[in-house]
């Protein structure tokens, strides 16, 4: 298995971005009656997990390329490759990340304008990265179950830290923690859901190709996929199981730690086999 950095930069990119989001929707919609220094408290442990996290999964990506000058090269395809897109949107939301992140360090204030502007170039990063593998020579990812695999995968971690943001920094009044986390709850099964109903649709896009694949690659990828179905299935369970547990880390008046710490493991591994799976198919 080569591809190591390539699940390594996906998941923490996607990762990443649902932090920001998350976080984001946390300092607009919830923390609009904390004081600067309470936005900040609440915010920043989020915002540096999600930095790290953005700029450990771009090093991971120059590990992938080879050789990190080919990253400068890549980006002077911007209009005709995916690849050059992904590389200037995935370094725009880092460098607004980045700066938001040291203006809070430096300041203790967090510039809400900044956030925004990092969720909405780590969306279309996302979505760049996505369409990197839809149009790749591969039929096994060429299917809109890669832009529901990724998407998800950054909407269930960022719901997620979501969720550990509201347990771990007790600021806000409850009624407010209650209704955020019911949205965090709420997005982690709907987005759970639609990627379970998608797998039926690709199933039986990959069994109408055939024996495509002799035609386009030097080894079997629809036969791969068959022989992952195990790891697959373990996969998927664990994610339903992690997002049940994680649903009922919510109580009257506070949260389950447990419940919820147990829940995250649960999920994290889960996304770790599925994009394992995604790219042992190949």
């Amino acid at each position: 298995m080569h591809e190591w950095p390539l699940i390594i930069f996906t998941l923490l990119i996607q990762s990443s971005v649902g932090i920001t989001l998350f976080t984001t929707l946390i300092l607009i919609s919830g923390a609009d009656k904390l004081s600067a220094r309470e936005k900040h408290r609440l915010a920043l442990p989020a915002m540096l997990t999600a930095f790290i996290a953005g700029a450990l999964g771009l090093i991971a990506s120059t590990a992938h390329l080879g050789y990190p000058l080919n990253a400068l090269h890549a980006l002077s395809h911007f209009s005709s490759s995916w690849l050059s897109r992904e590389i200037v949107f995935a370094s725009g939301y880092l460098a607004a990340l980045g700066l938001a992140t040291l203006i809070a360090l430096l300041t203790k204030r967090v510039i809400a304008l900044l956030m925004v502007i990092g969720v909405a170039t780590g969306a279309v990063d996302i979505f760049c990265m996505s369409a990197i593998y839809v149009h790749a020579s591969v039929v096994t990812w060429m299917h809109f179950n890669t832009y529901v695999m990724f998407g998800g995968t950054a909407l269930t971690l960022g719901a997620v830290s979501g969720l550990w943001t509201l347990a771990a920094r007790p600021l806000l009044a409850w009624g407010t923690v209650r209704r955020l986390a019911l949205m965090s709850i709420g997005v982690l099964i709907a987005i759970t859901v639609l990627r379970l109903l998608v797998q039926p649709v690709y199933g039986n896009y990959l069994a109408s190709l055939g024996g495509a694949d002799l035609m386009t690659f030097p080894h079997q990828p629809l036969e791969a996929y068959g022989q992952m179905a195990v790891t697959r299935f373990v996969a998927w369970a664990l994610l339903i199981a992690g997002v049940c547990v994680t649903a009922l880390c919510l109580h009257t008046q506070r949260f389950s730690r447990l419940r919820l710490l147990a829940g995250a493991v649960l999920i994290l591994i889960a996304e770790v086999m599925l994009r394992f799976n995604f790219f042992s198919i190949q």
